[in-house]
């Protein structure tokens, strides 16, 4: 006899939860004057006791096992019909049978249980060592009503049980919601401040209400198109050359002004809004006065990222006019040097060379 692996716990489990079934194996030991009952599992391949009363020392307890092939109730499982035996010794279909020598029985009952649907669950059996009046109508009848309430209540217990792991499932399904929620809430705050921050400094750096609405309107779509990145990736992460490509977008004609070159690395939601506004501060500034704004001019984009996660971007441009560093610097300066940096814990520096601009940030991912 050996005890069973954890595959069916469940089953143990839910057998342990109906009072029923020990007050069951007690009727069955009186009204029988049997020592031993159980509920068994019982598989091709496995019998396992699930429920047992032993008052003959017959050594089996709840979740030991025996080997299925040396069983009566692997025969019933495959012809499933209950067989009582009154006296071995006596009974012409297992008086040379293997299995009452081998656990020294001489009376033995055993009757299969079936759920509603028909499965076939195991047996409700009982043995004892000397012979026992087994083949009485009420007996039969009883043992029989006894098996059909086994497999009723195993129903129960299993649509219960089946019904609280979906209930639960939910719950799980509902915190995440809920934790889902606030993570949106937090994010789409940080968005707000980000663009109340560019209206208000837009509002305050430019000359005219309609360079403020022309400068308002470009930057809020430039962060409304990083928006869509993270709509359209779930807020998750999202490829750096993908958000690259599309703060570009807008000034790529298909030819080859803009070189890109880079490791293949993923950025989270704030990074995403803050690399998109620098991209958008610096192709605009290209357009109006650098490399864009002419026919020959060029820009090399370019990242790399460390094994230890550290990152630098440049962005440097050739072939376009002359640079004069400008008389101050105004808030794209200032977003792109400062306010971008914080989001990569890092640094960085716009540099007005004459043969073109440069922006180097260092930070980390």
């Amino acid at each position: 006899m050996t005890s069973t692996t954890h595959d069916f716990q469940t089953d143990l489990d839910i057998i342990a939860s109906i009072p029923a079934v020990s007050s069951i194996l007690d009727v069955v030991c009186q009204m029988t004057g049997m020592g031993f009952s159980a509920v068994a599992r019982v598989t091709e391949g496995r019998w396992i006791a699930c429920a047992t009363r032993d008052e003959i020392g017959f050594g089996l307890a709840t979740g030991d096992e025996l080997p299925v092939e040396t069983t009566i109730c692997h025969e019933i499982r495959q012809t499933p019909a209950p067989v009582i035996i009154e006296n071995v010794s006596e009974d012409e279909g297992y008086s040379a049978h293997e299995t009452p020598l081998m656990y020294g029985f001489q009376s033995y009952v055993s009757f299969p249980i079936h759920l509603p649907d028909g499965e076939f669950f195991g047996n409700l059996c009982a043995i004892d060592p000397f012979p026992r009046r087994l083949k009485s109508s009420q007996t039969i009848a009883t043992l029989e009503l006894f098996a059909e309430l086994i497999g009723q209540h195993l129903d129960g217990a299993r649509k219960l049980a089946r019904t609280e792991r979906l209930l639960e499932e939910r719950r799980d399904w509902e915190r995440q919601q809920r934790v889902i929620q606030r993570e949106m809430i937090h994010r789409m705050k940080n968005t707000l401040t980000m663009i109340q921050a560019v209206v208000t400094q837009s509002l305050r750096t430019a000359a005219t209400l309609e360079e403020a609405a022309a400068l308002v309107t470009d930057r809020v779509r430039a962060m409304a198109r990083a928006q869509d990145f993270l709509t359209e990736h779930r807020w998750d992460t999202v490829d750096i050359h993908e958000i690259v490509e599309g703060a570009l977008a807008p000034h790529s004609d298909g030819g080859d002004r803009f070189i890109i070159e880079g490791d293949s690395a993923e950025v989270n939601a704030q990074q995403i809004m803050g690399l998109a506004l620098a991209l958008h501060e610096l192709s605009t500034n290209a357009v109006k006065y650098g490399a864009l704004s002419n026919e020959q001019g060029r820009i090399h984009i370019a990242w790399r990222v460390a094994p230890d996660r550290t990152f630098t971007f440049l962005w440097e441009e050739r072939g376009g006019p002359d640079v004069a560093p400008p008389s101050r610097k105004g808030f794209g300066a200032r977003l792109t040097e400062r306010v971008v940096p914080s989001y990569f814990d890092g640094h960085a520096q716009l540099r007005y060379a004459p043969e073109g601009v440069r922006y180097e940030l260092t930070g980390s991912l």
